[in-house]
């Protein structure tokens, strides 16, 4: 403990260490920190007037940091957490300060004013599957930490990250364009290519297009297979916003996006193998198509605004994981399986069990293979009070349809290739169908008493009806997916959730602020193979936020410094369980937890062209409940009161310093290093499980450097500068996802 407080210390230290240093030279002279605006409460604010622990990455710096997609920059937003590996190839679990589970999302993604919701696969986990939009042409990405409930709603439980597209300009032709091409240790050659246009087509519409590709080559080897370099990934984007402004009261913009991503394997690598070798018998892919069309209607009818804004998503995905252990699980133990492949309740006969074998043995090697359609729509209506009253309020109705479907299929893959033979061969297959229905009206107030002091009150009211059916249509003993007829479940819940915030603006430089806030998750029903009845349905989570914080501006504005502490009850919690022969997952309610937490966020810009910036953070999550359920064998609902939530390092930190100066008078210098440390971490609750580990405890440093003129840059950057080989994830037995290798490249750009 005493090592990562030194090192937390250290990563707070950095900053000032620099700005002394900057300080002393005797001709620069300082300059303000950049006033950001931030739309958080569903209306314009100043970032350091705006009473909620909130972090602001402007598309500039995004730019700087080379930002291709959320794995570049959480590191640098206290106590957020990108997990990938836990769900296979290609997706991850995003979460903040510690509100971690499986399930519905805990930490709400936004693109403009649409939430995008993931897939829920068969085991009902869409906040598994958060996508990754590529961040080419953002004008800002806003991260708010705590819950986001009365504003943003269900999935805002533990916060909300906001992704804000530049709009189109009437303002005249502009483009862009950029490339990149890079080395990774390990791998091979990756390269990304990105275009924007923004035009007018009128004095009152404009249209702004945007296309991006990337590859990535893999540097895993799959020792078994004998093939290398597996885990290729690819991603095509395409973003297409229309804007028509005929009044200065009113616009619309109508955005179309469209992007195409995949992964050829996973990140797992066999550490008894050495660094990133594995012994997988198949290849683990996961390949995605998303399409996103958003309506925004903005109206000033004087007295408020009025914002209409409707959103229809659609996701196809194919997935597979390996199914070779469940099925040679099922020759080992053959007694279960071989009823299921006879379809008898009776134990089989030595000549059934024989013939069993001989079958099951024809089945491998094998993958669970998964083909996911979800499509959502969304519509908000939501009136903003306008001017500068001592009442300020917003008022609205959130509505959403969801219709999820899954087709689960258990297929033979190829021997020598590893991978997915199609057509498929298929062992047995079954469907998951889910529909579900929200509304959800909801108000914020906030009344200013006495100069400066604020008091904001906020409700949501919600209810959702949830439709979960399904049926094994073709039974199979190798995937112990017995006979199952059409069953469908609906569940149903209402409710209400509060915020109440008071703050405080001592002076310009100076916000006082403390919040009492809730959050919710909905609860839904199981259509899972062998589980008790009543475990069928789970009810929704829910928790309490407490946090107090501060928002401080120094030396008129030079140096801005940021500090929030945070308790978070939780209860009911919603967990990942499995089923008593361990092949299928399921969700029930087990359990509840505590997180506390201290969050450290300071920026400056000592001197013209400098700019520094550093975070620390400290979460302490823990259950305060056995994660007992009464119909839950022990042996699955393993966590205990005091056991630490997974993947939620204790002490984490970043800092940054970007310095710009002038070469000539046509030429400028860019340099810019970033440095994150993560903690220690377990991958699971209790610490006497044989598949108990703690990873994390690494350092991952960055940096670039390039020259800039007018209308054109280049630079010379890498990524894990140092080859950290620490693990982030693992499966519990031998296998690790670790970070990507050290990766070395130039990126040139040209504005037009």
């Amino acid at each position: 403990m005493g090592k990562r407080i030194l090192r937390a210390v250290s990563v707070l230290s950095l900053p000032f260490s620099l700005t002394g240093f900057a300080l002393a030279a005797p001709d620069e002279a300082p300059i303000q920190l950049e006033e950001i605006i931030v739309t958080a409460t569903k209306r314009a604010s100043l970032l350091q007037e705006t009473p909620i622990a909130i972090t602001a990455i402007t598309g500039s710096t995004l730019q700087e940091m080379g930002a291709k997609g959320m794995d570049d920059f959480f590191r640098t937003v206290p106590g957020l957490v990108v997990q990938e590996g836990e769900t296979g190839a290609g997706r991850g679990r995003v979460a903040v300060r510690g509100i971690r589970s499986q399930g519905e999302a805990t930490l709400g993604l936004y693109y403009g004013e649409t939430p995008i919701i993931g897939s829920n696969g068969t085991a009902s986990d869409p906040g598994g599957r958060t996508g990754d939009l590529a961040l080419f042409d953002v004008r800002q990405i806003e991260v708010l930490r705590g819950p986001q409930g009365t504003l943003y709603g269900s999935s805002s439980m533990g916060g909300t990250i906001r992704v804000l597209f530049n709009e189109p300009s009437t303002r005249g032709v502009a483009s862009s364009v950029s490339s990149e091409g890079s080395f990774t240790r390990d791998g091979g050659f990756n390269y990304a290519l990105q275009a924007m246009l923004n035009t007018p087509l009128t004095e009152t519409l404009a249209l702004r297009a945007v296309v991006s590709r990337q590859e990535n080559e893999g540097y895993i080897d799959q020792v078994t297979l004998n093939r290398k370099n597996t885990n290729d990934s690819r991603q095509t984007s395409v973003r297409a916003a229309l804007k028509w402004a005929p009044r200065e009261d009113f616009s619309y913009t109508l955005t179309v996006m469209h992007q195409d991503s995949g992964v050829d394997d996973s990140t797992l690598y066999t550490r008894s193998l050495g660094m990133f070798n594995s012994n997988a018998p198949t290849l683990t892919s996961y390949d995605e198509k998303f399409t996103l069309v958003s309506g925004e209607g903005r109206l000033d009818l004087g007295f408020a605004d009025l914002v209409l804004a409707s959103g229809w998503q659609e996701s196809g995905t194919e997935r597979t994981t390996d199914g070779t252990a469940t099925a040679l699980a099922s020759i080992a133990a053959p007694a279960s399986p071989c009823r299921i492949h006879f379809g008898i309740s009776t134990a089989c006969s030595a000549t059934q069990l024989a013939s069993y074998v001989a079958y099951a043995r024809t089945r491998t090697p094998a993958l669970f293979y998964a083909e996911m359609e979800n499509r959502v729509i969304t519509q908000e209506a939501r009136l903003t009070s306008n001017g500068q009253g001592a009442l300020q309020w917003t008022a609205g109705l959130y509505y959403e349809k969801r219709n999820d479907d899954v087709d689960s299929y258990f297929v033979l893959a190829d021997a020598t290739t590893g991978e997915l033979i199609k057509p498929i061969d298929v062992t047995s297959y079954r469907y998951v169908d889910t529909d579900m229905t929200q509304v959800a009206p909801f108000g914020e107030a906030t009344l200013e008493v006495l100069p400066g002091l604020k008091v904001t009150g906020g409700l949501r009211y919600y209810h959702y009806e949830k439709t979960v059916a399904g049926e094994v249509v073709l039974p199979g003993g190798p995937s112990y997916q017995s006979a199952s007829p059409y069953a469908e479940t609906k569940t149903t819940e209402s409710g209400t959730i509060g915020k109440a915030s008071l703050s405080y603006q001592a002076t310009d430089d100076v916000l006082l602020y403390s919040t009492a806030s809730q959050g919710f998750r909905p609860g839904g029903t199981n259509n899972t193979p062998n589980i008790p009845s009543d475990l069928i349905t789970y009810e929704s989570d829910s928790l309490w936020n407490y946090e107090a914080g501060i928002k401080t501006n120094w030396f008129d504005k030079v140096l801005s410094a940021n500090l929030a502490g945070y308790w978070i009850d939780w209860d009911n919690i919603q967990v990942s369980t499995r089923t008593a022969d361990n092949v299928f997952s399921f969700i029930t309610n087990a359990g509840a937890a505590r997180t506390r937490g201290v969050e450290f966020e300071l920026n400056a810009r000592p001197v013209t062209g400098l700019t520094l910036s550093a975070t620390v953070n400290y979460t302490d999550a823990k259950l305060t409940e056995d994660q007992v359920n009464s119909s839950s064998l022990p042996s699955t609902s393993i966590g205990r009161a005091g056991d630490r939530i997974p993947y939620t390092p204790r002490w984490s930190g970043s800092a940054s310093a970007s310095y710009e100066w002038e070469l000539s008078a046509s030429l400028s210098g860019l340099a810019r290093l970033d440095y994150s440390y993560t903690g220690q971490y377990p991958n699971t609750f209790r610490p006497t499980l044989s598949t108990y580990r703690v990873i994390g405890g690494y350092h991952i440093v960055g940096g670039r450097l390039g020259v800039k003129a007018e209308g054109w840059n280049a630079a010379l950057f890498a990524r894990n500068l140092f080859n950290s080989q620490a693990s982030t994830f693992t499966d519990g037995s031998t296998r690790y996802v670790a970070v990507r290798p050290r990766t070395i490249g130039v990126s040139v750009g040209a504005d037009f």
